[in-house]
């Protein structure tokens, strides 16, 4: 489907219904095949419909009489955010790209990404903040154990942690990330690892953000979050799992070698 909006071909931008669709990939000789493996012309005409005003609600479309045609803006973040499109626009896209980046990823940020992803889906643009700031605090929990108990086998010091709320162990995870980062990192290439050592203050920084737009979307301001800083949001984090869940891997190894 997106390949037809980006090469729509003839004269009719947009898209009309499937055999719209399947004309401008020029598919013709296999629409037979597609419709049986969709379980009918009805199914699969149900299930394009769907995907198109779920892309409507998240800004990407816009429904002009009986064509759906590209939003302002959408042609550039398909085209050159590709990845970032994938995340947000496909069903469980998100909880996808997290199983690829982190394998040893917990269920409990899987749950609630998941859940961000589909108040996204659903223009629940709010609830979506508010789970997607959870799964980085699950994250960040995930990661700080892991990373204590490999300051110990190194022999380098720990400081305490004042409580499990995000803010603290966000500031914890830096200082410590950040007093120790040579010999983290030297560590973490002994185990075979990739290093994300140096650039985690960074990626903290991003899940700074992610917490602070969870605060103001949970509690009663005036403030409410748009549709394209959730989208950001729901983008960025898995770049910020990725360099925690990895790390926290390799501190697993450091502390059983």
């Amino acid at each position: 489907m997106i390949h037809a909006l980006l090469n729509p071909g003839g004269y009719a931008p947009g898209l009309q219904g499937v055999n719209d669709m399947l004309a401008k990939l020029g598919k013709g000789a296999t629409t037979g095949d597609i419709v049986r493996a969709a379980g009918g012309a009805e199914a699969l005409e149900l299930r394009f419909l769907a995907v198109l005003w779920r892309w409507v609600g998240v800004g990407l479309l816009v429904n002009r009489g009986p064509n759906f045609v590209l939003a302002r803006g959408s042609k550039e973040f398909l085209e050159e955010r590709a990845e970032e499109a994938e995340i947000v626009l496909r069903r469980s896209g998100l909880v996808n790209r997290l199983r690829e980046r982190c394998p040893n990823l917990d269920s409990v940020t899987e749950r609630y990404a998941a859940w961000a992803q589909e108040s996204f889906l659903a223009g629940h643009y709010q609830a979506a903040a508010v789970m997607i700031g959870v799964a980085s605090e699950s994250a960040l929990l995930y990661f700080e154990p892991r990373c204590r108990s490999a300051l110990g086998k190194l022999n380098l010091t720990a400081r305490r942690l004042k409580s499990d709320r995000a803010v603290d162990l966000l500031g914890w995870i830096d200082a410590m990330v950040t007093q120790h980062r040579k010999d983290l990192g030297r560590a973490v290439e002994g185990v075979g690892e990739v290093n994300w050592i140096g650039e985690l203050p960074a990626f903290l920084g991003i899940a700074t953000g992610i917490g602070l737009t969870r605060n103001e979307a949970g509690h009663p301001t005036p403030q409410s979050v748009s549709r394209d800083e959730c989208r950001n949001l729901l983008a960025l984090f898995p770049r910020v799992a990725e360099a925690l869940f990895v790390s926290a891997r390799a501190f697993e190894k450091i502390s059983a070698s």
